[in-house]
């Protein structure tokens, strides 16, 4: 059993027969007191004077509150170092988890951008196989219309007239401006018409006596510089003595500038304002054949 060192106040006893020139206060000392095992005999190493001990006074040493403190901020310190290793750890795999599923989620946002291009792609394709019905569809409304019991295809539409590989449309209801008469032809799915020859200049007066009809020519980019609807340049020429001068008549009469739209009236063109209303010629492709189709449908 190891010793423990105990501290205590010693008190000693004043000799009778000894006389000091001290004070008659009592002097205290502190000493090193061991216990010995109680089986040993107890002896005093030290050649002192013999002293009276008195062991009820003898109180162990207390730990001080600084100690205590200590190890409580080093078990608060503790805990904080183990606290911010546990938050730096789940930081770690937080930031793992989110790399990936970021990952993983622009992975998906490319292979949706591939399919919306594939997609759009595809749906280009349906469109145009769309467009291609349906414009067939509008042909054969258009050249085939529908009598009782069959299709009988005809090369112009109703109310057209053929020349050559082309129909011709002559209109008799409503005047137009130049840009109107053009968009009305568009509606048939024609244009204004585009004269290349001399026989199709005759073909066309033989059905314009009286009135002006608008055709698909103009100057209207270029001062001076005639081109057709299709952007090509005049090449074949039918002008009235005199035309073109740029000047036309207003519809509420008098002359004014910037006649830039061609009409034809009888055997010859002039110049008119596009803004002035007359009737128009339209020219579509003529359906052509080897000979009369009919389609017989069942009823």
């Amino acid at each position: 059993m190891s010793e423990g060192a105990l501290y205590s106040v010693i008190k000693f006893n004043k000799d009778s027969n000894r006389k000091t020139a001290a004070t008659q206060q009592e002097d205290v000392t502190y000493s090193e007191v061991k216990t010995a095992d109680p089986t040993s005999p107890q002896t005093v190493s030290h050649c002192e004077p013999a002293v009276h001990i008195n062991t009820a006074v003898l109180t162990r040493e207390k730990s001080g509150p600084t100690s205590n403190t200590y190890r409580l901020a080093a078990v608060c310190l503790g805990l904080l170092c183990a606290l911010l290793l546990t938050s730096i750890i789940a930081l770690c795999v937080y930031h793992t988890s989110q790399s990936q599923e970021c990952s993983t989620m622009e992975r998906h946002l490319k292979e949706l951008r591939a399919n919306y291009s594939n997609m759009t792609e595809v749906n280009k394709q349906l469109q145009g196989y769309y467009n291609n019905v349906l414009q067939k569809f509008h042909y054969a409304e258009k050249y085939c219309p529908y009598s009782p019991q069959k299709r009988e295809c005809k090369p112009c539409p109703q109310g057209w007239e053929q020349f050559n590989s082309k129909c011709y449309y002559f209109s008799t209801e409503g005047w137009h401006g130049w840009e109107q008469s053009r968009s009305d032809c568009q509606w048939y799915g024609a244009d204004l018409v585009i004269v290349n020859s001399i026989e199709e200049q005759e073909f066309i007066s033989k059905h314009t006596k009286g009135h002006h009809y608008w055709i698909g020519l103009s100057d209207s980019e270029t001062e001076g510089t005639w081109l057709w609807v299709d952007r090509t340049p005049l090449q074949k020429e039918f002008w009235r003595s005199g035309e073109p001068d740029d000047q036309g008549e207003g519809w509420q009469g008098g002359t004014s500038r910037n006649a830039d739209c061609a009409a034809t009236d009888q055997n010859d063109w002039a110049d008119l304002l596009c803004s002035s209303y007359q009737w128009y010629i339209c020219e579509t492709d003529a359906l052509l054949m080897s000979n009369e189709l009919s389609v017989s449908t069942s009823t």
